[in-house]
């Protein structure tokens, strides 16, 4: 399954995923991309710990500036290189998937569907990299559906 597939996907399994509040209201709100960057940085913490409530998880540490876009899971630590809209999203979606190994979290990554199979995020996938399509998709969804 190609990562726009996988958006479809997405777009059919979640039309109300719970990120698309906080997105309204931190994001689109705030006009995030007519920001400077600093002012798009403390957006993107605000979102974070939106994001953080939506889903019921422990809010990720955010660290820029240092190195490429990754996410730490024994830290709990997303890195980005700069205030990039997508690459947070992207890092989000793997702190959501090291949360979901917890055995009350496992319908997580399906938004609390009970019933939808859990193994989708990691099913029919292209990159070799665990939760990559994943991710990619789940961020792609969030902003083109905003």
């Amino acid at each position: 399954m190609t990562i726009d597939e996988r958006v479809e996907l997405y777009k059919s399994l979640f039309p109300e995923c719970k990120a698309f509040s906080p997105m309204r209201s931190v994001i689109i709100a705030n006009s995030y991309r007519n920001k400077e960057e600093r002012e798009q940085l403390e957006l993107l913490r605000e979102l974070d710990t939106k994001l953080a409530e939506a889903y019921k998880v422990t809010i990720p540490v955010l660290t820029f500036y240092v190195r490429d876009n990754n996410y730490v899971p024994q830290t709990k630590e997303i890195f980005l290189s700069y205030p990039d809209l997508e690459g947070f999203l992207h890092q989000f979606r793997h702190h959501l998937q090291n949360e979901a190994r917890a055995t009350d979290q496992r319908l997580l990554l399906v938004e609390g569907k009970k019933g939808t199979d859990t193994r989708i995020p990691f099913k029919d996938t292209i990159y070799t990299m665990m939760g990559e399509d994943d991710s990619l998709a789940w961020a792609k969804m969030i902003i083109e559906s905003v």
